[in-house]
């Protein structure tokens, strides 16, 4: 049986009594939100002629703390939140989600492939964990019987929004610039799209998104057919525990791309010609995106299919698309001198 690390910290602060020394694997306690802060730098002007800025270099990158962001609230109780957290040690930066996929059921904080990638490029990276919807194995403290359906996923990726945002935990304090943007790979996909693509009822919105791979349409009928080489109905299905496919039904409500105007955030949708995930959920975004003037970018990968029909999904293809995506981030989260 697959035992989540976080798990097994629970039961090693338990027996070291609680110590409030917190190391780099030990979660470290919530603080007062800080206010945030925006880099900036005051250039001298030398003389006889000003030099060229200096060219940007990559920051090393730092090892992970994880740290509890938040709770998860249902009426069954609450559940507490992690993020492994990448922080620059100098100055202010600003943030970037780090959203895992696995059918909105599975999955842990990550990939840490990812978040290096990311905190290196310059930003504070937090990869996140959120309340899993049946079985959710890989969420051992999540409240029992809460079973982590619509909303309560995105409404987890709000919290974590609010905290990277003010920089509210051990970490984070005094470290981000408010500005707060996310890369999701299939289930995180979808709940990057979610949180960019309006406000949600906390008033919490990403500033962009990278999306990988994503479901946007819940009741597509084309896709809920596909069975190529994933479950999209099933996990749908399951998510938003409804079959209802009505217009205003259940899965339509639930659907990300039904919230994007022309005030969402930027967002930089990709994904590969024979994906897992249906290609009508690439197709149907990036149509409504045109439709409204949303602002984005987009991106399919045309490759040869593996031996299954498919071709690469999520965080699959990250190492060939994270430069356009972290130049694409740039573009909008950091500030200029």
């Amino acid at each position: 049986m697959k035992i989540s690390k976080r798990f097994t910290l629970l039961v090693a602060i338990c027996l070291t009594g609680f110590s409030e020394e917190t190391s780099a694997d030990s979660r470290a306690p919530l603080t007062q939100a800080a206010q945030p802060s925006v880099a900036s730098e005051v250039r001298a002007t030398p003389s006889p002629r000003p030099l060229p800025i200096p060219a940007w270099r990559p920051i090393q990158g730092t090892a992970p703390v994880t740290e509890q962001y938040g709770v998860g609230s249902s009426l069954l109780g609450t559940t507490p939140l992690y993020w492994d957290a990448y922080i620059i040690p100098t100055g202010t930066h600003p943030a970037v989600l780090v959203i895992h996929g696995g059918g909105f059921k599975d999955g842990e904080p990550g990939p840490d492939s990812v978040a290096q990638d990311l905190n290196t490029a310059g930003f504070n990276v937090f990869a996140i964990d959120y309340r899993l919807a049946p079985p959710g194995t890989d969420m051992p403290l999540q409240m029992v019987h809460d079973e982590g359906h619509y909303p309560e996923q995105t409404n987890d990726v709000a919290t974590a929004i609010r905290a990277a945002r003010a920089g509210s935990t051990a970490a984070s304090a005094g470290k981000v610039t408010g500005k707060v943007g996310a890369v999701g790979g299939s289930a995180g996909a979808s709940h990057a799209a979610y949180t960019a693509a309006a406000t949600t009822l906390g008033g919490d919105m990403l500033d962009a998104a990278v999306l990988l791979s994503g479901a946007y349409d819940f009741r597509d009928p084309r896709s809920l057919v596909d069975i190529r080489c994933t479950t999209f109905a099933a996990n749908v299905i399951n998510y938003v525990n409804s079959s209802d496919t009505s217009d205003g039904g259940a899965l339509d409500l639930a659907s990300p791309y039904r919230r994007f105007t022309s005030a969402s955030a930027p967002v930089y949708v990709i994904a590969t010609n024979l994906d897992p995930m249906p290609p009508q959920q690439y197709q149907i975004l990036t149509a409504r995106l045109n439709a409204v003037g949303a602002p984005h970018q987009a991106l399919l990968i045309t490759e040869a299919p593996g031996p299954d029909g498919c071709t690469r999904h999520s965080f699959g293809y990250w190492d060939d698309v994270k430069t356009q995506a972290i130049a694409f981030l740039n573009g909008i989260m950091i500030q200029r001198p």
